[in-house]
């Protein structure tokens, strides 16, 4: 299934824009641990119908996953019980997928196979390139090494369960579930050395609370998931010039940001979006079509159906490790975003 890339697009860093370095975190202890965990590289894929039939006994409807959510057959789903919990950071054509257990989030960069897992900094899960650079997990900043100040280009992922998402996407893309791939469950405990790194804790929300991030234009902003939860799973909001939609399933787990723009839609298009939960599965209505979208950002039904919206740059995590990444973050309230 995988499409043999040219080694010079397997990895692409971005020159960080002025307000990246500004957002850069201040220098911190780094816990090298790279036997930590072994970094699984260019697993075999397939489809979720069939890893559906493969592991039917294991595969639980909950079962928690990273899913990348654009792209050839509508993306795909990752375990994380079987792929993320053991390996921590994948090295694959599909991307550059990591999970930080300590920190609370899943995410992917675009594709290379020049990744492992190197340890933490300021709590924040490390990896490593091939020629040294290490990387942030989280932001995808370079710290240190010969790409330092590059940042990584991240894809549109998203963290919900794998019954949603093989549901909804059964043609979707799966690693191919060998019997070598068992399940490890989500660990309860903080890990000592991610906990050694932390520094002092931003005092506006309690360190392990659960945030939304995201970033626009160089702009962070943090939404907690408690205010989420308040306004009903939608926060309409505005960073710069961008009028941003910030989704939120409690049932999934499941939280994204989205631009009001339609991609590739001729004349330009808006889906100003309110939410209407008579269909679980696309919970959200836009005011322009009446369509129904998912909260993968794609609509289901309606006139909109199959067109996606513009996906921001966001993703769930706990707000100590937001904040290590993201010092000059903004965070949100209903009566006003406040400074750093």
């Amino acid at each position: 299934m995988k499409t043999a890339l040219v080694a010079s697009i397997l990895f692409v860093a971005l020159q960080a824009p002025a307000s990246a370095a500004e957002n850069a975190s201040p220098p911190a202890k780094v816990v090298a641990k790279p036997e930590a965990f072994p970094t699984l590289v260019n697993p075999q894929c397939s489809h979720c119908r069939d890893e559906a039939k493969r592991r039917a006994g294991e595969l639980k409807a909950d079962e928690p996953v990273v899913a990348w959510i654009r792209g050839k057959y509508d993306g795909g789903a990752i375990p994380l019980r079987f792929f993320l919990v053991p390996y921590r950071v994948i090295s694959d054509t599909y991307g550059v997928f990591v999970f930080d257990a300590d920190a609370g989030y899943a995410r992917g960069f675009e594709p290379s196979l020049d990744f492992t897992f190197h340890g933490w900094r300021n709590g924040v899960m490390v990896m490593k390139h091939r020629d040294g650079t290490l990387y942030s997990c989280l932001s995808g900043l370079a710290f240190d090494g010969p790409r330092k100040g590059d940042v990584l280009k991240p894809i549109p992922t998203l963290e919900t369960t794998w019954g949603h998402f093989s549901g909804a996407y059964p043609g979707g893309v799966a690693y191919h579930m060998f019997e070598k791939y068992r399940p490890v469950e989500l660990p309860q405990g903080g890990n000592a050395d991610s906990l050694a790194t932390r520094g002092p804790a931003d005092a506006r929300l309690p360190a392990l609370d659960q945030v939304i991030g995201i970033t626009v234009g160089g702009t962070s902003r943090a939404y907690p998931i408690a205010a989420l939860e308040k306004a009903g799973g939608l926060i309409a909001d505005r960073i710069g010039d961008e009028r941003v939609q910030v989704l939120w399933l409690r049932e999934e787990g499941a939280g994204a940001a989205y631009s009001r723009a339609v991609e590739d839609s001729s004349p330009p298009q808006e889906a100003t979006l309110s939410v209407d939960r008579a269909r679980p599965a696309a919970p959200f209505i836009d005011r322009e079509t009446g369509s129904r979208w998912g909260i993968e950002g794609r609509a289901l039904e309606g006139p909109q159906k199959g067109k996606t919206l513009r996906w921001l740059p966001s993703l769930r995590c706990r707000w100590f490790a937001w904040a290590a990444d993201y010092p000059h973050t903004g965070v949100y309230s209903a009566s006003g975003t406040s400074a750093p």
